[in-house]
């Protein structure tokens, strides 16, 4: 992402343009006005059509598994960051 600021009509960029968008169109929103979502509630409506969630044995203990480890990995590289001990 890049930022910018609009100055008289002429849009002025932070930092340089990356090469490998060169030729792409882009779009510029206001920094403080969230993407437009598009066709939301068809979206949603899909989603709740699929109806419930269903797992296959063991699935649900294996993402919870898998979590659980992911929040022991990101606490230890955080508390590393920050220089505390284990």
């Amino acid at each position: 992402m890049i930022q910018a600021r609009i100055q008289h009509g002429v849009v002025e960029l932070n930092q340089p343009i990356p090469s490998e968008w060169e030729g792409q169109w882009v779009t510029i929103t206001p920094a403080d006005c969230d993407p437009p979502l598009e066709d939301l509630e068809s979206h949603l409506a899909a989603l709740d059509a699929l109806g419930p969630m269903e797992y296959e044995p063991g699935e649900e203990q294996e993402i919870a598994n898998a979590l659980a480890e992911l929040d022991r990995t990101s606490l230890a590289a955080m508390k590393a960051l920050a220089g505390i001990e284990r």
